[in-house]
């Protein structure tokens, strides 16, 4: 705009009678909209972990404050838009960006760690299942809070067509201003368009962050403590010391005890015990949880089983495993591996150290002999050549 009507004695008085007096009560009305969000606040109804159970609500399941909130953002950048001041814009936004940042996120924080944090109640025990419900939501409330607000800032900076979307707004209808329309001196536009990504940005660092953070708590709180009696389970009459005639002699001897119907059921006993624990413990996670969170919790499980799971194989170094052995066991973990990574291809790549031990453990001596003599860059190796010449060592000789 031209530097004489900027300062002329009416650009002063819009700027001291009606932008700063706007500001003020701009920025006023935002935190007393997100105040009264919360204290009005409601939670999804219905929301259990108990799969015989259905959920009567609809997804995502979030706390109610979260639409309120994004809609007034909606609104209160809108009407500053619309106002096309540059001052009007320079102060309310980076307003936004501060109080969604102390009071929307510093709440959800606050509920996370004071109110729904999941805490058994006895030593050893597990976290109540209204806990753990209640942490999922406001996790869940943090993820569609950042593709709600970047959903925002998208229609402010690429906005529809309002003849396509909206045929009732065009060609007679009040159809949004762009950001062009609204600022049509020098590089105005731009400079408005910066802070609308800069609030993005901001935003999703910091819900992001507390979402991550949260995804641990719920793997450490309640996914890990419930993983050990699975594996305990699964590997409980796993003995992979036994040829395959011990190995049947054991399956007989099952069967006549009542342990096993048939002898085939104790080759396909690990991956069957394990898979039967796992999806009784991520299966009623992942129908609340929402997906984004769901593969980013499934993403720290496969890491910390991939330890695990590695280091039960390394246990058999020095020749404690059969021939026999060892091929069932990279069958079963073969199969533990496949049930971690249903409907999840990319887990896998995390247990490729554990599968790479198995293989050298399972080959044959001239397998063997003729992949060492393969060129380094010929094989994708992740195992170290001592890790490698450990591996052979499982299979006692």
């Amino acid at each position: 705009m031209p530097e004489l009507l900027i300062k002329s004695n009416l650009g002063r008085k819009v700027a001291n009678k009606l932008i700063q007096p706007y500001n003020i009560l701009t920025t006023f009305f935002f935190r007393r909209s997100v105040e009264k969000a919360f204290q009005l606040d409601e939670s999804p109804p219905g929301l259990t972990l108990n799969m015989s159970k259905p959920i009567d609500s609809n997804p995502p399941y979030i706390i109610s404050a979260v639409d309120v909130v994004m809609y007034i953002v909606n609104t209160v950048i809108r009407r500053s838009i619309d106002t096309s001041q540059r001052a009007v814009i320079d102060s309310v936004i980076p307003n936004i960006s501060s109080l969604l940042g102390s009071d929307f996120i510093g709440m959800i924080q606050r509920r996370m760690r004071d109110e729904s944090y999941p805490k058994p109640n006895v030593q050893g025990g597990f976290p109540p299942e209204d806990k753990t419900v209640s942490f999922i939501v406001l996790l869940n409330s943090l993820d569609m809070a950042n593709e709600y607000l970047a959903r925002i800032v998208s229609n402010f900076l690429n906005p529809p067509d309002p003849a396509t979307t909206n045929p009732s707004l065009a060609p007679n209808g009040m159809p949004p201003r762009t950001l062009q329309s609204a600022f049509p001196f020098r590089s105005d536009a731009t400079d408005v368009a910066v802070r609308l990504q800069n609030l993005n940005a901001s935003f999703t660092s910091k819900a992001t962050e507390l979402l991550n953070e949260g995804l641990k708590v719920l793997f450490s709180q309640v996914v890990k403590p419930r993983l050990r009696p699975i594996l305990t389970d699964a590997f409980r009459d796993a003995d992979y010391a036994l040829d395959e005639q011990q190995t049947a002699e054991l399956a007989m001897q099952l069967v006549s005890d009542g342990t096993l119907q048939a002898e085939d059921e104790l080759l396909e006993q690990v991956p069957r015990a394990f898979e039967r624990g796992w999806d009784a413990l991520m299966r009623p996670i992942g129908r609340i949880l929402s997906p984004r969170g769901y593969t980013a919790l499934l993403d720290l499980t496969a890491e910390y089983l991939a330890k695990v799971l590695e280091k039960r194989v390394w246990s058999y170094a020095g020749g404690r495993a059969s021939a026999y052995g060892a091929i069932r066991m990279e069958r079963d973990f073969g199969g533990i591996i496949s049930a971690i990574s249903k409907g999840n291809y990319a887990v896998r790549e995390m247990f490729g150290r554990t599968a790479q031990i198995l293989m050298v453990a399972n080959m044959e001596e001239e397998e063997w002999e003729e992949l060492a003599g393969v060129a380094e860059g010929e094989m994708e190796w992740v195992l170290s050549e001592e890790e490698r010449r450990k591996a052979r060592t499982i299979v006692k000789a």
